[in-house]
């Protein structure tokens, strides 16, 4: 066997040249955004009111969440606000801090596998209660309560 690789170290290999690298799925049309397993769009502003103490989302003003399965970030610099809003399944919302505990880099939602997945190299898990499933993210992430309530989603802050 000399000179030649084995299959393990052409894995090995290729699991270093894309370790930087997210291979994401391809969006879907044009016409709503829809998040992927390696991004996920802004909320729109048109859908979203900011209270002191809660967030309340008109979901027929958010197309990027109407679709089980997508997720849309909410971004407020002045609030300080970083989360990520998922449609788990028809009437299933979820709510959670969109950064990992372990690097502080986003976090993107895996619709196939119904897991929250950080986009680091080292792609920390988490499930949708925000429990870490797979380090190396040394605890879970803040989630928020989130009420579906007459066609708007209500997130405690």
């Amino acid at each position: 066997m000399d000179g030649q690789i084995t299959r393990r170290e052409m894995i090995y290999g290729s699991a270093l040249v894309l370790s930087g690298a997210c291979v994401c799925q391809v969006a879907g049309g044009a016409d709503k955004p829809r998040s992927t397993n390696c991004h996920a769009p802004d909320l729109e502003p048109e859908s979203l009111t900011i209270g002191q103490k809660s967030l309340t989302i008109d979901l027929a003003k958010a197309p990027s969440l109407e679709a089980v399965g997508n997720a849309a970030y909410i971004m407020d610099k002045d609030r300080k606000l970083d989360i990520i809003v998922v449609h788990a399944e028809r009437d299933e919302y979820f709510a959670l801090s969109r950064f990992c505990t372990h690097a502080y880099r986003p976090i993107s939602y895996i619709r196939t596998r119904k897991l929250l997945m950080c986009n680091n190299a080292s792609h920390s898990i988490f499930d949708l209660t925000g429990q870490v499933v797979k380090g190396p993210a040394p605890e879970p992430i803040k989630s928020y309560a989130a009420k579906l309530v007459a066609g708007t989603l209500q997130i405690t802050l």
